[in-house]
């Protein structure tokens, strides 16, 4: 049988920011129901712990308690929605929403494991593991790990694995290059493809790395104006499914508290 998949892109939480967001995607996926929600990632900023910004002013007044606390209140933001449904439906003695739930460490979320890396007296205190994200319900999946399900290859970005750096190109570049069908997040805009295979089969390939409504600074104004927002794909099955796409502005405009 068939499924529904939502992913999650990159929802980078950061102290000092407003935090609605997450609950309107939340309320979304309540409404939506699919049986697979993906989060490929980033969704810990860790802005504290970023190697190219340390040194300069912008840097100052970065703590990485403050790190953790707002991706943690943003994770419950978006959680208790599905958790409202969980309960309504325990209560009323239905069959309870149970979705599958991967979650894909990103390169933010790396920035832990680096940083306890290069300072082994943190070991135990800081790293990926510390982020306990499976009381909320995730399955983790390590960073640069393929989570595969359905035959659809779920990660943060496609390495190279002579380098380690992430794959160059478009959609279709990258669904040439690594041979089968993949969402990945990361790179801050929306690109996908489809293509037919000699045996009748489909594959796809999509990338969807935003899905937060701030700006960066360090990207300048062209840099902000991309794609934010959610990929839902139907009829899953046997490496395809057929893709839609919800931009962030509809999800808050729709869900979100003052809708």
């Amino acid at each position: 049988m068939s499924k529904k998949h939502l992913v999650v892109a990159d929802t980078q939480v950061k102290p000092n920011h407003d935090l609605s967001y997450m609950s309107a995607i939340g309320e979304y996926i309540a409404h939506k129901k699919p049986d697979v929600i993906v989060h490929i990632g980033d969704h810990f900023d860790m802005e504290s712990l970023s190697s190219y910004d340390k040194g300069k002013k912008s840097f100052e007044g970065r703590r990485v308690v403050d790190d953790l606390k707002a991706g943690h209140e943003g994770m419950r933001l978006m959680m208790e929605p599905i958790w409202r449904v969980q309960e309504n439906q325990r209560k009323a003695k239905k069959k309870a929403y149970n979705p599958e739930m991967i979650f894909c460490l990103g390169n933010h979320e790396s920035r832990a494991d680096r940083f306890a890396n290069d300072n082994p007296e943190f070991t135990g205190f800081l790293g990926t593991a510390q982020l306990n994200l499976e009381q909320y319900g995730w399955s983790v999946y390590p960073f640069l790990k393929p989570a595969v399900i359905d035959g659809i290859n779920y990660v943060h970005y496609l390495a190279n694995p002579f380098t380690g750096k992430p794959y160059g190109g478009n959609a279709l570049m990258q669904l040439k290059t690594v041979g089968c069908s993949y969402v990945v997040g990361h790179k801050q805009l929306l690109d996908v493809c489809l293509r037919p295979t000699l045996d009748g089969k489909m594959q796809i390939g999509i990338i969807n790395g935003a899905c937060y409504p701030f700006d960066e600074d360090y990207k300048g104004h062209q840099g902000n104006n991309h794609f934010r927002g959610l990929t839902m794909l139907h009829e899953v099955e046997d490496g395809f499914g057929l893709p839609s796409f919800v931009s962030l502005d509809f999800i808050m405009d729709k869900y979100g508290k003052s809708a």
